[in-house]
């Protein structure tokens, strides 16, 4: 398949990112809904695949873009829940469980997965900055502008306490310039490597002298500014840090550098031509950086809907680990009278071991993705995660007096072997293709599925021996291959 497709450098850049409209030889369906939510989203439940095939391809991208109905006022109930959290003694583990719950049960998917981005793109850790409260307040601040415009979010970083903590900006004082949030703006956070001088990394430094934090906030120093004139990007003044901020959005490398990041988180880890991207950058400038605008042109193109973009990235842990669970935890589990809430706190150490720690990136750089996710360590990782779901002992209640054996078992919600009633087949064929279809819409390799088949049907198993089995088929297709592509 991949052996047919035109190269990147022969794709027409305007024609790859207008909208895609399904057809007959190419329909809308589970494979790209799939696509979508594994992309916009931690990938789908069950649930989500049969809404967007009756909402169609434009209908759940609005959907996703806005978050579901009372996402707002849900998310003020988590952040109330997560500033609680952070005060606790514990507050970097809880945290992270806090974030992970807004993930799952947030009603907006796609901000998140936002939020995501942007803690890597300002890669801070909680390893240094050692203040919980501090860490939160940033994770606030990347929601509030996740969907907004990059101008504001940079600023509001510029002045975050979690940051100015993080690349040591109270030693940055007048006669005595710290380099080190000047050289990140620039490097890792808008232009990128080529796109500036030492010299500019300088005078930038001496732009932002006196912002400091005092533990809490941003706190401005006028004593320890350097209000002198200053050369940055080829524009003199007597600049601060906002103003340096505002140069450096007037530079064209900071769109091209931002959408070559955006598409590969969102699109394909694959490098792609400066000729290709042109027409995102072109947009995103003239939409005074609209990072929502800018995710809906991709997210909806023809590119985007193509064999250079499906399973063409690899999963993060939180990617992995949060969409084998929606697959089995369901939207509206609160409603079953069997259901036990997951206890997030599970998920984390997991996600963790595979080499993702929540609010710790590893450095300046976050964490580098794609092949790197994939080593020996993690991959066994993967495995056991695999293996405790589909199992039914990722996490345990010990039961209590009264609790029935039943209250003890792990929640139904996340019983792979619980297939709705009308998928409950028992010829190992059908079980197989409602498994595949659940964990990977859009199939596997036509021997791979042939050797589910072969497993399933071995000694003919029934009833609680076929329980088992299926267990076993779930833990076997969340180690596929195609699996660990998003």
């Amino acid at each position: 398949m991949t052996a047919t497709l035109l190269p990147l450098d022969k794709i027409d850049p305007v024609t790859a990112w207008q909208p895609w409209r399904p057809s007959p030889a190419d329909p809308w369906g589970r494979k790209w809904a799939g696509h979508l939510y594994r992309r916009a989203a931690f990938g789908p439940a069950r649930e989500d695949l049969t809404e967007a095939e009756q909402l169609g391809p434009a209908g759940i991208l609005d959907l996703l873009l806005g978050g579901r109905p009372g996402a707002d006022e849900t998310l003020r109930t988590i952040v109330d829940i997560g500033q609680v959290a952070a005060a606790r003694e514990d507050g970097e583990d809880q945290m992270r469980s806090w974030w992970v719950y807004g993930m799952l049960q947030g009603g907006h998917p796609l901000r998140e997965k936002l939020v995501l981005f942007w803690h890597n793109h300002f890669a801070t850790s909680i390893a240094k900055v050692h203040r919980p409260g501090l860490m939160f307040r940033q994770n606030c601040v990347l929601r509030d502008h996740a969907l907004g415009r990059f101008g504001p979010l940079l600023q509001a970083i510029s002045r975050d306490g979690a940051m100015l903590l993080w690349l040591d900006s109270n030693s940055n004082v007048k006669g005595k310039p710290n380099e080190n949030y000047a050289r990140e703006l620039m490097e890792l956070f808008s232009l990128g490597v080529g796109n500036y001088t030492e010299k500019d990394v300088r005078e930038a430094a001496r732009a932002f002298t006196g912002w400091h934090t005092d533990g809490e906030g941003f706190r401005f120093n006028p004593g320890l500014h350097d209000g002198g004139p200053k050369t940055v990007l080829g524009k003199t003044g007597s600049w601060d840090g906002g103003d340096v901020v505002r140069v450096i959005l007037e530079q064209p490398a900071t769109a091209r550098f931002l959408v070559r990041k955006l598409y590969t988180f969102f699109v394909s880890e694959t490098p792609p031509p400066d000729a290709l991207l042109e027409p995102l950058c072109e947009s995103f400038r003239k939409t005074d950086y609209d990072v929502a605008g800018l995710v809906r042109t991709m997210l909806a193109s023809r590119h985007f809907y193509s064999d250079h973009a499906f399973r063409r990235r690899i999963k993060s842990p939180v990617e992995y680990v949060l969409g084998a669970v929606r697959a089995v935890y369901r939207r509206y589990a609160e409603t079953d009278p069997e259901y036990r809430p997951l206890p997030q706190q599970v998920l984390v150490p997991r996600v963790t071991a595979m080499g993702q720690s929540l609010f710790a990136p590893p450095n300046v750089k976050g964490w580098p993705g794609g092949r790197a996710w994939l080593n020996t360590s993690t991959m066994l990782e993967r495995a056991n995660f695999a293996a405790a779901l589909a199992t039914g002992t990722l996490w345990t209640v010990p039961p209590s007096a009264t609790d029935t054996a039943a209250d003890a078992a792990p929640p139904r919600a996340l019983d792979p072997a619980r297939l709705p009633a009308e998928e409950r087949a028992t010829r190992p064929e059908d079980i197989a293709d409602a498994l595949l279809d659940l964990y990977v819409p859009g199939g596997v390799r036509p021997d791979a599925r042939a050797k589910l088949v072969a497993f399933l049907a071995a000694g003919n198993p029934a009833g609680a021996a076929l329980d088992g089995r299926v267990r076993e088929a779930v833990h076997a297709v969340l180690a596929m291959p195609e699996y660990q592509l998003a």
